[in-house]
């Protein structure tokens, strides 16, 4: 299709999407360090893996149940009851999705009409962006600072409440910043929404990476936000499984059937063996998991002690796998500071500007990646800072 015909073709809304695409430029993969992933790097645990080939093996490759296979929702719900202290009825609050990016822009499609606004703490995951314009709807940032951990603060939620808004999207811990909201945080955000009669958007896919004693709760659970929350859970982070593709959304009936009817307008069902695994990752043993929360652990603490030694500061990471590392200092915008660090060291960072104009002056730096790597990134990134320093 020529430029001519594409401009004629693609809707406007189509256009506005793409453009969020930025190009790739090509390098060499190898000797690149991949500091931007949010992929896990340790394996999917091998019982998950033997229930998928049970699967197979046993016929189960059809479509499912459009919300999910029974057994995987029971299980699901359980864990909420037992994690999160949330009872949803199996028949009308609970759907199984292909990942968490599926379930989230079946969020947006149901609760945005065109000019409608959602509120999320900026810096924030930049799928949000993309999903709001695919609905049709704006996303309005809400700052937050690298003093405050990027934590946000219910005041200044207030403040950009309109007679447009919708809702409000909570990502916690937080894909782009590491933040973890505490509790007194979420009960401030829980009065606004009841006050000013707004839905919340919970993505808590991170809820089991925390450190320093930090604790994942859920704003659903909190009274009265039952009925006015949608959350959104998965496989991917917590079981290395971001290439199953399943994930799930819980809430009230009244919001979840239109969610449901246009779930099914995308893909039917999620993949049925990806269900039959995630059944697996949820009943089977977790003995795996202590050696990998430690292993997080230190390799977050090795990029704190790297940073420090660097002196630059950062939001401090409460959870998640992320540090927003400010780079101001170097007198880079964060695209520039992301691209020089990349053709000249060959090492791939977020430049903080993807995560929302709050990102600018930072980059995301992840820690899915062996220590050996972690410990070359950082002096990769060390040289660089000390020639752009001399120069």
């Amino acid at each position: 299709m020529t430029s001519t015909v594409a401009d004629r073709a693609l809707s406007d809304r189509a256009k506005r999407v793409g453009a969020t695409l930025e190009a790739q430029t090509s390098i060499p993969l190898e000797g690149v360090i991949n500091l931007g992933t949010g992929t896990p790097d340790f394996p999917t645990p091998a019982h998950v893996i033997e229930a998928a080939k049970a699967a197979l093996d046993g016929g189960q490759t059809q479509y499912t149940a459009w919300p999910g296979i029974l057994p995987l929702r029971e299980a699901i719900a359980s864990k909420l009851d037992r994690d999160n202290g949330l009872k949803p009825n199996l028949q009308k609050e609970l759907i199984v999705t292909t990942g968490v990016q599926e379930a989230l822009l079946v969020i947006f499609l149901a609760l945005l009409d065109p000019g409608d606004e959602m509120l999320v703490p900026s810096p924030y995951y930049n799928e949000y962006y993309r999903d709001s314009l695919v609905a049709g709807g704006r996303l309005v940032t809400v700052p937050t600072y690298e003093r405050d951990s990027f934590s946000v603060d219910a005041a200044e939620i207030e403040e950009r409440i309109s007679p447009r808004t919708k809702a409000i999207i909570l990502n916690s811990p937080s894909g782009a910043t590491g933040s973890v909201l505490a509790l007194r945080t979420l009960e401030a955000i829980a009065e606004l929404a009841q006050r000013y009669d707004l839905v919340v958007v919970s993505d808590e896919i991170y809820e089991k990476f925390l450190y320093d004693g930090h604790r994942h709760h859920s704003i659903a659970a909190l009274p009265g936000m039952w009925e006015r929350t949608v959350t959104v859970n998965g496989f991917s982070k917590y079981y290395s499984m971001t290439g199953w593709r399943v994930g799930y959304l819980t809430g009230p009936a009244d919001l979840l059937q239109s969610m449901l009817a246009f779930k099914h307008s995308m893909t039917i069902c999620a993949p049925a063996v990806s269900q039959w695994a995630a059944l697996a990752a949820l009943t089977g043993s977790m003995d795996w998991w202590p050696s990998v929360a430690k292993d997080y652990e230190a390799r977050r603490q090795l990029w704190i002690e790297g940073l420090d030694a660097m002196g630059l500061s950062y939001g401090q990471p409460q959870g998640a796998f992320y540090l927003m590392v400010n780079i101001s200092p170097t007198g880079k915008t964060s695209k520039e500071f992301a691209q020089a660090l990349k053709q000249e060291e060959k090492v791939l960072v977020g430049p903080g500007s993807a995560f929302g104009e709050e990102g600018e002056g930072y980059i995301r730096v992840s820690f899915n990646a062996p220590v050996d790597k972690l410990e070359e990134g950082l002096q990769r990134m060390q040289r660089a800072m000390t020639r752009w320093r001399n120069r």
